[in-house]
């Protein structure tokens, strides 16, 4: 391995893929973020080709994001990018006929709620899109609603991924308990500790446990209020063929492009230990067997 000081010697990760890639616009995001995106769907695109990577997966908060995959491959072809739709207020919340919509027309991954789930504070809700109501996936009793047993099947019949969002930890239990031992779940945003569930280590092993694949993002492990050595005692738990590496940049200019922020990402990791092959399984063979690309 060449001798590594603070990750400015490129790894090299031909054939990686960024599950978690924003891309702009998005008007309501923009607005609250105070910050236009760093990126439209095409550079992103267009930067992960000269990074050599294998493809990207287009996350809108608004709008599914199959029309800018569409066009997005259109325009670099070199980079396979694939879209998704997050269940937030703009599509319907838990509405299973935007989920088919989407997947009819080549969406990949589905994202429970994100900035609208209840467990992001209702002013988070409110400032995003207007409403004072965040959306649960789970009853009183901690059964899974019966539009979110509607999408899984929906997710299964058209050979998908349920990513968990921003969703609470219980409700994160209850999707790895009742879907992941017959479908793909990636349990999104691990190990944040404002966004989501602000999953500890010992939860994030037993959702793997479970079955369900672990995401680390770049922007929720690697800033504040994130612990970064934290971040790495997980994966060094975590078998990396259960482990996505992501970015889950582009949403702001305050953050690095998604596709320089995953090398700096990878290099980060390096830098701490974590073997380079399995580096490798969690940006590159992980993701491409979610996805059915291997």
């Amino acid at each position: 391995m060449t001798e590594r000081h603070s990750g400015t010697a490129a790894i090299a990760l031909d054939g990686a893929i960024d599950m978690h890639c924003h891309f702009g616009p998005e008007p309501l995001v923009e607005l609250a973020a105070k910050s236009p995106h760093s990126v439209d769907p095409v550079e992103a695109a267009r930067e992960a080709a000269e990074h050599g990577m294998k493809a990207i997966v287009l996350k809108a908060h608004e709008f599914p994001s199959t029309l800018a995959a569409y066009l997005a491959n259109n325009a670099v072809p070199e980079v396979q990018s694939i879209s998704g739709i997050c269940l937030d207020h703009p599509v319907g919340g838990l509405n299973p006929h935007a989920v088919e919509c989407a997947l009819r027309a080549g969406a990949k991954v589905v994202w429970l709620p994100t900035l609208s789930s209840q467990q992001d504070a209702p002013a988070k809700v409110k400032a995003f899109f207007g409403v004072e109501e965040g959306i649960r996936v789970i009853d009183a009793d901690g059964e899974l609603l019966p539009d979110v047993r509607t999408i899984l099947d929906l997710i299964t019949q058209y050979d998908a991924v349920l990513a968990t969002g921003h969703v609470s930890t219980a409700e994160h239990f209850a999707v790895a308990r009742e879907y992941a031992a017959r479908g793909r779940v990636l349990v999104t945003h691990a190990m944040h500790a404002t966004t989501g569930p602000r999953l500890t280590i010992q939860e994030v092993t037993q959702l793997a446990d479970l079955g369900a694949h672990i995401e680390f993002a770049a922007h929720t492990c690697m800033g504040e209020p994130s612990v970064f050595t934290d971040v790495v005692s997980a994966l060094r738990r975590l078998d990396p063929e259960k482990v996505v590496l992501a970015t889950d940049y582009g949403w702001t200019t305050k953050v690095p492009h998604p596709a320089t922020g995953l090398h700096s990402y990878v290099n980060a990791l390096w830098d701490e230990g974590v073997d380079e092959d399995d580096l490798r399984v969690m940006t590159c063979d992980t993701p491409a067997r979610l996805l059915g690309m291997n």
